[in-house]
């Protein structure tokens, strides 16, 4: 009774997910950080916030518009 027990617990529990290979990567060489990488100007995106608050007021308006 206990042998059965002692199966399960070595099975894993979707076989199909089981890793077949082992990957082992490169240590020595490392990938830029992030923030070397990045295309961003100065100043870019700045008006998002306002696109977004005009978008914003234009809903409410037109929400009281269509409830009242």
């Amino acid at each position: 009774m206990n042998d059965r027990k002692d199966e399960r617990q070595n099975v894993p529990l979707n076989p199909a997910l089981k890793s077949e290979t082992e990957t082992v990567y490169e240590t020595k060489v490392s990938s830029p950080a992030p923030i070397e990488t990045t295309s961003a100007k100065e100043n870019e995106g700045e008006t998002w916030p306002i696109v977004w608050l005009l978008v914003t007021f234009l809903g409410l308006i037109l929400a009281v518009y269509f409830l009242v």
